[in-house]
């Protein structure tokens, strides 16, 4: 319940136990209007509020009791307190309705504007025609949420099959600082909300995928020896929108009778064991530049 809520109720039940303690001093008025009321409760999450109220009368109540009432100073102050709670409380329902308990988000994400992604499929499968779209996004799926996991577990090795050296390389001294500094990202209940395939375009020897991926996770950092949350929020989900760029050699095609997947190696299909070269380490092909299938060679903001 909001301070401003809390100040009102507080006035009104003041008032309402005053005009009480004048009815109980003039029982031949008062005891002809019963009347109790109950406020009901509220709850707060996420800055969202309902609250609900109601109010009983009782006994009998005709034209000659609202007479009665009326005709003293108690009686016409209970019936304006009793006016005042209905319209409070109708103009809180009023504000309140349809908030529900929404989780909190601290953003949102960036806008679709400007990406076709009909078109891009088009272009890709003009000379790719077993490429299939949604198979692409469960694989750009799982490189995401695999980053995220590697980045929290401080476990950098295991994003070596599907990253491209230049890639490793900066995310891996990235995550270094962060151990030397004592340091852990947190990233809690991941959940990827959207994909598009943005853009494809041929340059030179590599064609290259950019994909916009939206997800909403909470993000804090915390200090490694006291637990402290340095930066970010256990409680304020973020809502971010990823640029999410893949390469492959020109002219390679998708074999439609493997799956595309993070743990095993493209070429022979092995579980993936990969050198720090990104060799793999049953067929001894370098998995890491794109000659055998795809792999991520930006991670940035969109």
């Amino acid at each position: 319940m909001s301070k401003s809520h809390k100040k009102w109720w507080v006035i009104l039940a003041c008032l309402l136990v005053a005009v009480m303690v004048v009815c109980v001093t003039k029982p031949a008025f008062a005891m002809d209007v019963g009347n109790s009321f109950s406020g009901g409760g509220g709850s707060s999450s996420g800055g969202s509020f309902s609250g609900g109220g109601s109010y009983s009368g009782g006994g009998s109540f005709d034209g000659f009791g609202l007479f009665l009432l009326l005709s003293h100073p108690s009686g016409i102050i209970g019936l304006i307190i009793i006016v005042a709670l209905f319209l409070l409380i109708g103009k809180s329902k009023a504000k309140n309705s349809g908030t529900g308990t929404n989780i909190p988000y601290a953003n949102q994400f960036s806008s679709n504007s400007g990406i076709n992604e009909d078109a891009v499929i088009s272009k890709i499968q003009n000379i790719d025609p077993d490429f299939s779209a949604e198979n692409f996004k469960s694989y750009a799926s799982e490189v995401y949420l695999s980053v995220q996991e590697a980045w929290e577990k401080r476990e950098w090795q295991t994003v070596r099959p599907f990253e491209s050296n230049n890639l490793f390389n900066v995310h891996n001294r990235q995550l270094q600082e962060y151990i030397d500094q004592q340091k852990t990202d947190h990233l809690d209940m991941q959940n990827v909300r959207d994909i598009k395939l943005a853009e494809f375009r041929v340059d030179g020897s590599r064609e290259i995928l950019t994909v916009k991926l939206d997800a909403s996770l909470l993000d804090y950092v915390t200090d490694d020896n006291t637990g402290k949350v340095l930066e970010g929020s256990k409680t304020v989900y973020q809502h971010r929108s990823y640029c999410l760029e893949f390469i492959r050699a020109a002219g390679v095609k998708t074999n439609a009778a493997k799956d595309m997947t993070v743990t095993n190696c493209p070429n022979c299909g092995a579980p993936t064991q990969v050198t720090s070269s990104g060799m793999c380490e049953y067929c001894k092909s370098v998995i890491t530049t794109g000659d055998f299938g795809w792999v991520l060679n930006k991670y940035a903001k969109w």
